[in-house]
């Protein structure tokens, strides 16, 4: 079953400044970010981590990894996943931005079924790819490491650098609409609830 051999990753080390917080702990739907994330992630995976340097809010527990990198955004907190992944014992990474409410445990599983057709796979959305929720084969550890010392942190470059592949999950007959609505800053959490309580 390919969905048990990867390790699950919330990426929650951001700086949030757009949000003017950690928004990992802002609320939507009556649930931290950070917990609707590991949630959403332990639907489809044995083992989840938290990647970040802060503590997680008390009653969340799911171990914490720090990045290895400091302040080389998600493809830093990718390169760390990646490394506890090879400690771990598993193929490779399901990674998931805590800033993404909506996302479904289908979307992710759909993404780490796919995981079989090349190094990495993320979905595709109108904009292009969607890097932060995505899965990444263990054997990307070493470009994500000889990117970040040459201080490029372009997750998107990563990701065509390696020879990642685009899937087209509505054409698999996964509904997508909002479930890659991403929260920046505070109002964008409103947005949110309403889009889960299912008004336009």
């Amino acid at each position: 079953m390919a969905t048990a051999r990867l390790l699950g990753a919330v990426l929650a080390g951001g700086r949030s400044r757009r949000y003017g917080g950690d928004k990992s702990n802002a609320v939507v739907g009556g649930r931290l970010l950070v917990e609707r994330s590991i949630s959403a992630l332990e639907q489809v995976v044995e083992e989840v981590v938290v990647v970040t340097s802060r503590q997680l809010p008390e009653g969340v527990v799911t171990p914490c990894i720090p990045d290895r990198f400091a302040d080389a955004g998600p493809l830093g907190g990718l390169h760390a996943a990646l490394h506890a992944a090879l400690e771990y014992g598993n193929s490779g990474v399901l990674l998931l931005a805590c800033d993404m409410p909506l996302i479904t445990p289908e979307v992710l599983r759909a993404v780490a079924v796919a995981m079989d057709q090349g190094p990495a796979v993320a979905p595709l959305r109108d904009e292009g790819i969607e890097p932060l929720c995505a899965a990444y084969h263990i054997d990307t550890l070493r470009t994500a490491e000889e990117l970040l010392l040459g201080n490029d942190f372009s997750l998107h470059r990563f990701f065509s650098e390696i020879g990642g592949i685009p899937i087209d999950l509505e054409g698999l007959g996964v509904r997508c609409e909002d479930v890659f609505f991403n929260v920046n800053e505070q109002s964008d959490c409103l947005r949110a609830n309403a889009l889960l309580a299912g008004s336009p």
